[in-house]
């Protein structure tokens, strides 16, 4: 009985450590043709994650733009049961889409807020002065949601998706023909 307890202990530690660890090396926002992971339901967690193509992040976006991240703010909900996060956005180009805002909030499940931290596996992340390519969706009257998850954020650097040869230039000529433009 003693053998058996520590086993099912072992085996939820090393659970908890490797989803964490996969996630951290396998789901990483902006490689283009990246294959994210199926992770089983595990715990509180969300389970699989939906495999979408770049074509079908266009097709589901009803805004997709090229910013830099000017300020994330974290929050609680006003039932204080869950944490969500604000990102703003300065837009500097349109991909997809209409909108006569020249910065965009997005609203982002997790954050930290009165010194507790919450996170959602399959979140999109940002950092401030952050530059990315963003899959949106109307979320409500004034902040947009990111189409997929962390998949639906590709990192800018250098004028390149991040984690990839595929130039800035080339990605959104990829996504401009998925919209007919």
């Amino acid at each position: 009985m003693k053998y058996a307890k520590n086993m099912k202990r072992l085996l939820h530690n090393t659970v908890v450590l490797l989803i964490p660890s996969l996630i951290a090396l396998s789901l990483i926002p902006g490689c283009v043709g990246q294959e994210p992971l199926e992770i089983p339901p595990s715990g509180g967690g969300s389970g699989a994650v939906e495999k979408l193509t770049l074509e079908e992040l266009t097709a589901r976006a009803d805004l997709i733009v090229l910013g830099t991240v000017t300020d994330l703010t974290s929050q609680w909900t006003t039932d204080h049961k869950s944490i969500y996060t604000l990102a703003t956005l300065l837009v500097e180009e349109l991909i997809k889409g209409e909108s006569s805002e020249g910065e965009i909030v997005i609203m982002i499940p997790g954050g930290t807020a009165e010194g507790v931290t919450q996170s959602m596996e399959n979140a999109a992340s940002f950092r401030v002065s952050e530059r990315a390519v963003v899959f949106l969706e109307q979320g409500g009257d004034t902040t947009f949601s990111v189409v997929g998850g962390f998949q639906g954020k590709y990192t800018i650097e250098d004028d390149k998706i991040a984690g990839s040869d595929t130039s800035l230039v080339e990605f959104i000529s990829r996504i401009k023909t998925y919209t007919g433009m």
